[in-house]
């Protein structure tokens, strides 16, 4: 998609700075558990209320570099994704970390090497919607076939006074799927820019 030469104008920055831009405190990530965990109330519907970090995820094409005749020809290589981390808030019942051990326990025991061995059955769904300050989805991102790899430590202290306690975790995946949102604030504005030639397709 080309971009037309615009004159400097707050005006056409604001116009290209759809609905304000994406705050990274507007988001919501829910976990789809996979069924051979034990049932602990809903931990996958208060991921939307305890996760309070996230990241929409990333990734990295590699290159695979050839040489002709001393000229180094750089070629696309494999595309790589970096684990997804995320903070949760630790709630009285331990929801969420109870279903975070047990994943982990699922897939190998503490206490010996024994656990699930299909892939199928110990990977889940990780969905993180980025939202507009309405709670519209902007874009969602679906991490696929997701497994934990680690549930970080919750630090204790005496002198740790006005705070509840948070942990971290890490996942691994495959690959992600990605659907733009449907919210009402954005599609109007991009169509109104391009009609109004200041971007063209």
């Amino acid at each position: 998609m080309a971009i037309n030469s615009q004159p400097f104008n707050i005006n056409n920055f604001k116009a290209a700075l759809v609905s304000g831009g994406a705050r990274p405190n507007q988001f919501e990530v829910t976990i789809n558990y996979p069924s051979v965990l034990p049932t602990r109330g809903n931990p996958g519907l208060q991921g939307a209320f305890l996760i309070t970090a996230a990241e929409l995820p990333g990734s990295t094409q590699g290159v695979t570099p050839i040489y002709y005749r001393g000229r180094l020809i750089k070629l696309a290589g494999d595309k790589e994704f970096a684990p997804f981390n995320m903070t949760v808030i630790n709630d009285s019942a331990f929801t969420i970390r109870k279903s975070l051990e047990d994943w982990m326990a699922v897939i190998e025991s503490r206490g010996s090497k024994a656990g699930v061995t299909n892939p199928a059955a110990y990977m889940g769904i990780i969905n993180i919607r980025q939202l507009d300050r309405n709670g519209g989805v902007l874009r969602e991102y679906k991490i696929v076939d997701a497994f934990p790899v680690e549930v970080g430590p919750v630090q204790l202290d005496f002198g740790s006074n006005d705070q509840i306690s948070t942990f971290g975790a890490s996942f691994q995946y495959q690959t992600f799927e990605i659907t733009d949102g449907t919210s009402n604030a954005v599609i109007p504005v991009v169509n109104d820019l391009i009609n109004n030639n200041s971007i063209t397709r």
